[in-house]
């Protein structure tokens, strides 16, 4: 039996929302490698080889910036069927690791859904993830400066997606406002800070 390759990965481009399948090779003699967006060219991540039987993947989050480190123990990847990856910080999803069988036909179902839930902007998807994870860049590069604070004088935020909007929720008083981004309009309102200033936290 000749192996080629123990499983597959697949993340999300933090630069520009696509993702692709990258085959794990099961042999190989470089200790380190870089996974990069087959349409940006962005690193998504780093692939470590940890010895003969284990290997890391690290990968930042694009939500709250987290360099995560997964490490896997070969030969039950070479069993697994389909794994999510998850950021240990915010639990935000960053893509998955099995069977590419299992990943693709996940990937065509959630294509799928897409679709069924916008019948007019199905070939948008990729599109719309790209708009989301640029004004998820956005925000958390405010945040980080310091450029968004709650009424109560907290900085300390969360950042979920839902649908096409951003929710951002104060931890210290539950205060949260919703911000749209869906389109090119909506991001170049989160460059200006429309909408992120501390009167919109209610």
């Amino acid at each position: 039996m000749v192996i080629r390759d123990v499983c597959s990965l697949a993340l999300y481009c933090q630069q520009c929302g696509s993702i692709h399948v990258h085959g794990i090779p099961y042999f190989s003699a470089r200790r380190e490698t870089a996974l990069r967006c087959e349409s940006c060219g962005h690193e998504k991540a780093r692939l470590l080889r940890l010895g003969k039987n284990h290997i890391a993947v690290e990968a930042s989050c694009v939500v709250c910036g987290t360099k995560n480190r997964f490490v896997y123990v070969l030969r039950e990847l070479h069993r697994a069927g389909l794994e999510k990856i998850y950021c240990g910080t915010d639990h935000f999803e960053l893509g998955y690791i099995g069977r590419r069988r299992r990943i693709e036909e996940l990937m065509r179902f959630n294509q799928a859904e897409f679709e069924a839930l916008h019948p007019h902007d199905g070939k948008n998807f990729i599109e719309k993830q790209r708009i989301l994870l640029e004004a998820l860049n956005r925000i958390h590069d405010m945040a980080q400066a310091g450029d968004i604070v709650c009424p109560c004088g907290s900085e300390a935020l969360t950042a979920d997606i839902c649908g096409s909007y951003i929710v951002l929720e104060c931890e210290r008083c539950g205060s949260y406002c919703a911000l749209r981004a869906e389109n090119a309009g909506d991001l170049e309102k989160l460059r200006f800070g429309v909408g992120l200033r501390a009167p919109n936290l209610a």
